[in-house]
C-alpha cells in the first residue's frame, strides 16, 4: 500500500446455525485450534446460549445463533483462514453454514484535510448537485461526502450470490477528524451447497479464495488511497 494504514485488520464472517455456548477459549485449546497459553491469557466477555464473545492475543471472536465473526488487526493475516478452515473441516463440519464474506479494513491518514477533500470530490462529484454542490465547495473543511458504498454483485468464478461491497468514508479513529480516511472491503461468498457438507463446501471456498480476496482488497484500498494525490492544494 502507497500509504502505511494506521489501523488495518482482517475479519471472516460465516452465516448459518451455531452454539455459541460451546465457541469458548477452552473448546478451542481443548481441541488444538488455539495454544493453551493464548487460550489461558484470553478475556472471556461473555457464554451462554445466544451469545459468546471472547479475546485472545491475536483473535476476537463472536458468536450468535446464526452469525460467527472472527477478526485480528495482527499480521500474517492467514492465520485467521487457516483456524477458521481447520474448525469447520476438522470439527464443526456438521454445522449448516450458508455464506461467508472476508472483510478488509483499513484506517489511513493523508498528508492534509486538502488530500482527504480531493478523495472525497473523486468518488462523490458535486457538479451533478447543481447549486446545493457548489455551496458544498464553497465549504471544503465543514461539508462533504460522509459515505460512498459500491458494489459488485455476483463475481465470475464463484457461486451464484456472492458480492463485492466497498465503502469509504471519513475516519472516526485517525486524523483528528481532518485527514483519516476509512475503507472497508467485504468480499461476500454464497455457497452452492445447502445442508449437509455445507460446512466443508464454506471452509474450501475460503481456503481457496482468501489470499486472493486480500490481495483484490489492498489493491481496491491502494487506489483509494492513490486519489489522495492532487496537483490542487
Amino acid at each position: 500500500m502507497r500509504i502505511e494504514p494506521d489501523l488495518s485488520g482482517v475479519g471472516i464472517v460465516f452465516l448459518g446455525h451455531f452454539n455459541p455456548a460451546i465457541l469458548t477459549p477452552a473448546w478451542f485449546a481443548m481441541h488444538g485450534l488455539l495454544p493453551d497459553k493464548v487460550a489461558e491469557s484470553g478475556t472471556l466477555g461473555v457464554a451462554h446460549s445466544d451469545l459468546t464473545e471472547f479475546s485472545a492475543e491475536w483473535l476476537q471472536l463472536r458468536a450468535t445463533s446464526n452469525q460467527l465473526q472472527i477478526e485480528t488487526a495482527q499480521s500474517p493475516y492467514i492465520q485467521l483462514c487457516d483456524f477458521a478452515v481447520r474448525t469447520f473441516r476438522e470439527h464443526l463440519f456438521h454445522t449448516p453454514l450458508k455464506a461467508f464474506g472476508i472483510n478488509r479494513l483499513v484506517h489511513f491518514r493523508v498528508r492534509t484535510a486538502a488530500e482527504r477533500y480531493h478523495i472525497g470530490r473523486s468518488l462523490a462529484p458535486t457538479t451533478p448537485w447543481g447549486r446545493w454542490g457548489r455551496i458544498l465547495d464553497a465549504d471544503e473543511s465543514q461539508s462533504g461526502m460522509t459515505s460512498v458504498q459500491m458494489t459488485q454483485v455476483d463475481p465470475d468464478d464463484r457461486p451464484a450470490g456472492g458480492q463485492i461491497n466497498v465503502t469509504v468514508q471519513p475516519s472516526v479513529h485517525v486524523g483528528k477528524g481532518r485527514t483519516g480516511v476509512f475503507v472497508a472491503v467485504n468480499d461476500h461468498f454464497a455457497s452452492d451447497v445447502d445442508g449437509p457438507g455445507s460446512a466443508t463446501r464454506i471452509a474450501d471456498l475460503l481456503s481457496a479464495n482468501f489470499e486472493s480476496s486480500i490481495s483484490h482488497s489492498d489493491q481496491i484500498i491502494d487506489h483509494v488511497m492513490s486519489l489522495a494525490s492532487t496537483e490542487a492544494k
